[in-house]
């Protein structure tokens, strides 16, 4: 039962991108996030009374979405995007971080479940979650224009005596403004997308199944496990590195070098016998995948501009996100079938090789640009 919440919710994440994004760019960030807020809270009551499968589900349903809508990776990242394009890299590698950091919170819900009971922990959850985030979601702003601002905390409104630098300020940084049609008719659109399944597929495999596979090489299953939360954790070096590195360096260049560390972790892993062995698999992987979940978000938004950020990263997440149903189901599969992982882990080395070629063929799609603006009228 509980595997199969899982399957839901991560199928639930693949649907809800695209439609919270959108939300993000029409409504703002108010009131979706005051709204997921108020439909997560309730969900965690509703679970805390299911006694069978079907409610089970559904409170998984209605709490996933609600978590979409208020804290998903499709609402945060694209409004965190919005409001810088020179400082982009760092900010979103900052937000990805503080996400990381979240989880520290998850021992303080086991002590809540082994003390008071699931169902206690679940219905204190849903009005924590409402006293947190409804007043939180009313100091939101979509843009930085709503606060009389430019993208990375420039006045919007410059001095004449100060023209004719702000002019060239303003032309040094420019943005393009796809709408999704439009996006979708370019080839970044599809190799990014491609990419980030196959990405997706190995990431989902990794995570479900290393702790199986580490106790199939004898090591205990607490130390096992512990490798998993040191990925998690490590890889907040790579979320706030490579968002720093992308403000510097090629974005693009920076991406193919991420999903090159992939296969190389994986190499390191399918070779190891014991516990030490791992050490430089979590290092390499951790580093990849928390860098990964920033440089992506950095380069849609340095391709297709703000104006629908939102809309157009919810559904390359949101495509992208289904391979992460498809990843653990193949590791399975050829587990049952050879008894070992081994099988699995090659081929996703493999698979993230060609991808890391592929996305090195990405070329930034052409648009007439816009500049984010309008203090180039100014003469100097």
């Amino acid at each position: 039962m509980v595997s199969g919440g899982f399957s839901v919710y991560r199928l639930e994440a693949g649907i809800a991108a695209p439609i919270v994004g959108y939300l993000l760019d029409r409504i703002g960030p108010q009131k979706l996030v005051f709204a997921g807020g108020l439909i997560t809270g309730g969900g965690f009551i509703y679970l805390s009374y299911v006694n069978t499968i079907l409610p089970f589900y559904v409170a998984i349903i209605i709490i996933s979405f609600g978590w979409s809508a208020f804290s998903g990776i499709a609402v945060g990242t694209p409004l965190v995007g919005k409001w810088f394009v020179k400082k982009r890299g760092s900010a979103l590698g900052i937000y990805a971080t503080a996400r990381g950091v979240s989880g520290l919170l998850v021992p303080l819900v086991a002590y809540m479940i082994v003390h008071y009971g699931w169902r206690s922990a679940l219905f204190i959850l849903g009005p924590v979650t409402w006293v947190i985030v409804l007043p939180l979601s009313f100091f939101l702003k979509n843009s930085p224009e709503q606060c009389g601002l430019l993208p990375d905390g420039e006045l919007s409104t410059p001095n004449f005596h100060d023209a004719c630098q702000t002019t060239k300020m303003a032309n040094a940084k420019t943005e393009v403004n796809f709408s999704l049609r439009k996006s979708m008719g370019t080839s970044a659109f599809w190799v990014l997308t491609i990419c980030l399944f196959t990405h997706q597929i190995t990431q989902a495999a990794v995570f479900v199944h290393l702790i199986p596979y580490l106790v199939d090489l004898g090591i205990n299953s607490t130390s096992a496990a512990s490798a998993v939360s040191f990925i998690a954790l490590t890889s907040m070096v790579g979320r706030y590195g490579s968002g720093w590195l992308s403000d510097r360096f090629n974005t693009k260049w920076l991406l193919v070098i991420l999903f090159i560390m992939q296969p190389i972790s994986l190499f390191f892993l399918v070779r190891a016998h014991h516990f030490m062995d791992v050490i430089p698999f979590v290092l390499f992987y951790s580093t990849a995948y928390g860098g990964t979940m920033v440089v992506k978000a950095i380069l849609i938004g340095d391709y297709y501009g703000r104006k629908n950020y939102g809309t157009i990263f919810g559904v390359i997440q949101g495509l992208s996100t289904f391979g992460s149903v498809i990843g653990p189901l193949i590791a399975g599969f050829v587990y049952d079938i050879n008894g070992s992982y081994h099988l699995a882990f090659i081929f996703f080395s493999i698979m993230m090789g060609f991808t890391a070629l592929l996305i090195s063929f990405l070329k930034r799609p052409a648009l007439v640009k816009k500049a984010y603006s309008n203090i180039d009228k100014f003469v100097c």
